[in-house]
């Protein structure tokens, strides 16, 4: 296959030959019309004059200055009887010439006063011009040879094709540099588009120096750099969320397999002791059955809290609002945890306020912050409510500064710490369900000095 530049090239000088042949035949043509009329003119012209001095020479003059105009000129002139007869002849006796009475230019100047034709003379044996005028008493004609017409045309004709030629060449020339720009800038684009397929979109593409076509193309090239560019990095974060994805999830499926591992292996145990002892003493028997109740209940609260947690995250929850007083929502908060950790304290520090949010959800984030400090403190957890915030407070080990930037995404949590029946998902979902009532979780805390979780009621309380 043909480069652009070759093609270019080919085609120009396929182009350039045949405008010279053409243009060399039309030429030609043009010029011997514009020959022909030129001398037809100079002939006319001649006549005009030649016929005024007829008139005044006395007879036996006028074949002299007929043969001096032959000489001079090189035309042929004859003076033609009304009748055909030839009177007088620059070239030879008129004795016993043919009568020219039929011939085309005489006959033309009889019907129309000038008579002009193109043919053989019998007498000369050569193309002649012929111009014939009728006079009054006599007709005068002039002949000149096509010969030196053809002669002077071949000379101008030559002339003009000089010309010609060097304006080709000089259009030749210009197409070969134009012809190896192109193939400059085709090689240039050529390895642009190599290092698109290298992937090496950061390349520079170089500046074109030939036809703004090139340019467009080296604009779109750079275009399609930038976006293939944006598009790799964006595979690239994609590749490594995908696999930072792929791994949380397995950590993920790892966490959820051990967690309900211990729970069911508990039930299963206690079941299983159930069923082969069938004679255990009452109490003991209680105190299994007991055991597969909580085992049960922290499988269903995990459970509920994944639910929570998706449910939330496709956007499938809608807070149903209603007004209530908040120190009523804590204390009931206070009486479950005290229930569910006896021995622990909990102090509560609530003020009257009224809010309006969604009251089991407002109660779930309570239960929540409430019970993470419960988990990772083993002293005395405050619960403080304010017609401003609500705060819990613990004395426990705290949080590092990237544990506090992490600790509300779903699925994380601290790993130093124990997982105690938990997937990570609670503070995510505190974070998600401030949110929706326009409000959001603060966290201070430093290791080894506790954490305050906090969130303000700005938004949710009634004046």
């Amino acid at each position: 296959m043909l480069k652009l530049s070759q093609l270019f090239f080919r085609r120009t000088a396929l182009i350039l030959t045949g405008t010279f042949l053409v243009a060399a035949l039309i030429g030609y043509y043009l010029l011997r019309q514009m020959e022909i009329e030129t001398h037809a003119r100079m002939l006319r012209n001649l006549l005009t004059v030649l016929e005024y001095d007829l008139r005044c020479l006395p007879s036996r003059k006028i074949p002299e200055v007929l043969r001096q105009i032959h000489r001079d000129t090189g035309v042929r002139v004859t003076v033609i009887a009304p009748d055909g007869r030839v009177l007088y002849e620059s070239n030879r006796s008129p004795i016993g010439m043919e009568n020219h009475a039929g011939r085309p230019e005489i006959l033309e100047a009889k019907a129309h006063g000038w008579g002009e034709s193109v043919r053989h003379s019998v007498t000369l044996d050569e193309d002649l011009l012929y111009v014939a005028h009728r006079d009054r008493n006599f007709y005068v004609r002039a002949a000149y040879s096509l010969q030196s017409i053809r002669r002077q045309l071949l000379r101008l004709w030559l002339e003009a094709l000089g010309v010609f030629a060097l304006i080709l060449l000089g259009i030749f020339l210009f197409s070969l540099r134009l012809n190896e720009r192109i193939g400059r800038e085709s090689r240039r684009l050529s390895r642009s588009l190599e290092s698109l397929l290298e992937k090496k979109y950061d390349a520079d593409i170089a500046p074109v120096e030939c036809c703004a076509e090139f340019a467009e193309i080296r604009k779109m090239l750079q275009k399609v750099a930038k976006k293939l560019a944006k598009r790799e990095r964006q595979k690239a974060k994609y590749t490594r969320k995908l696999k930072a994805l792929t791994q949380r999830q397995s950590d993920i499926i790892s966490a959820i397999s051990h967690e309900f591992k211990n729970p069911v292996a508990a039930i299963m145990g206690y079941a299983q002791s159930l069923e082969e002892m069938q004679g255990l003493d009452p109490r003991l028997r209680q105190r299994f059955l007991g055991k597969i109740h909580d085992n049960a209940e922290k499988i269903s609260l995990m459970i509920d809290r994944l639910a929570l947690a998706i449910k939330l995250e496709n956007r499938s929850f809608t807070p149903k609002k209603s007004r209530f007083e908040l120190p009523a929502v804590a204390a009931s908060v206070r009486e479950t945890l005290l229930q569910k950790y006896p021995g622990r304290k909990i102090r509560l520090e609530c003020t009257p306020v009224t809010i309006e949010a969604d009251r089991d959800m407002i109660e779930h984030v309570l239960l929540n912050l409430v019970e993470n400090a419960l988990k990772y403190s083993e002293e005395e957890v405050i619960l403080r409510c304010t017609p401003e915030r609500v705060e819990v407070i613990d004395e426990g080990e705290g949080l590092s500064p990237e544990d506090v930037q992490k600790i509300t995404k779903k699925f994380y949590r601290v790993d130093r710490l124990s997982w105690n029946n938990s997937i990570g998902v609670g503070l995510y979902i505190v974070e998600y369900v401030l949110k929706l009532h326009h409000t959001a979780l603060e966290i201070e805390s430093r290791e080894g000095e506790g954490a305050t979780f906090s969130f303000s009621l700005e938004k949710m309380k009634i004046e």
